[in-house]
């Protein structure tokens, strides 16, 4: 399965995006345009976007850093800067695991890593084969998938707490990219609710033996407020990566990127204005 590569712009060294799970990369468009003033953005079509993929067909995230991997192989490149939100902070740690060399840098935006009592119940579901039952697995599965008009979505959203505090410019990107018009007149999700639902359910019973060999410079950023990646993981993180610092985004929850854009993307610039120059002389 060949996955494509879309082409945010910019010039300057490689940067892939992952993004988190449900949402197009369209939404970091504002992100997106800020990262392009320095380096050419790239982001990996995923599964979920492509029609035709079966969402069972996805056992493990361990593939989810292997589609990223196979696609910047296939195109010859090595070395590049990887930054990713959510799901795709944590499939950007294990394909950096996995492939030394693959990139130069990593900045995971609030990962997706559990530790503690948290892991310990997440792995006694997934020995006990109910995954499927999680809460947020469930909460997937019930998304309202078909929405009259764009202008009735955007104005449901806008009562939920997960949309309240988004940038403007996000929150529109979404609506306009996040739906589909259908041949019926009405829109869907384009990012579909039972991928969503796959996605969450295959969550590792390990992530951190799946990120530990990681050896790429990398920040791991969390959102102050966030109740996804909580302040032991993100101490965890620091301690299992051996080149990896840790830091918090004041007022921000699991989706700072998309609340807080602009403030986001320096964050990412100014560490990646840290790194080493590159010796063209090695090569």
């Amino acid at each position: 399965m060949a996955l494509e590569l879309d082409d945010w712009g910019g010039s300057g060294p490689l940067l892939h995006f992952a993004c988190a799970n449900g949402f197009p990369p369209e939404t970091y468009r504002k992100l997106f345009t800020r990262l392009a003033t320095r380096y050419h953005v790239v982001s990996l079509r995923m599964r979920p976007l492509v029609p035709g993929q079966d969402p069972k067909a996805l056992t493990s995230w361990r593939e989810l850093g292997e589609d990223l991997a196979r696609a910047l192989k296939a195109r010859g490149r090595s070395g590049v800067l990887g930054v990713g939100h959510s799901v795709g902070g944590t499939s950007t740690l294990m394909a950096s695991a996995a492939n030394p060399g693959l990139f130069r840098a990593v900045v995971a935006l609030d990962p997706v890593l559990v530790t503690g009592s948290r892991l310990w119940a997440m792995r006694l579901m997934k020995l006990m084969g109910r995954m499927d039952r999680a809460a947020i697995v469930q909460g997937a599965l019930r998304r309202k998938e078909r929405w009259a008009t764009r202008e009735e979505a955007a104005a449901a959203y806008r009562q939920r707490k997960l949309f309240r505090d988004w940038d403007a410019d996000c929150f529109s990107d979404y609506i306009t990219h996040g739906l589909v018009p259908t041949p019926e007149g009405d829109f869907r999700l384009r990012f579909p609710r039972e991928w969503e639902a796959r996605i969450f359910e295959t969550f590792p019973a390990d992530p951190w033996k799946l990120i530990r060999a990681n050896a790429a410079p990398t920040l791991v950023l969390r959102g102050e407020r966030s109740a996804m990646l909580l302040p032991d993981a993100l101490a965890r993180a620091e301690r299992e990566m051996k080149r990896t610092r840790v830091d918090a985004l004041p007022l921000g929850s699991h989706l700072f990127p998309m609340e807080h854009p602009r403030e986001t993307a320096e964050r990412v610039l100014t560490f990646l204005d840290q790194l080493p120059p590159v010796d063209v002389t090695a090569h």
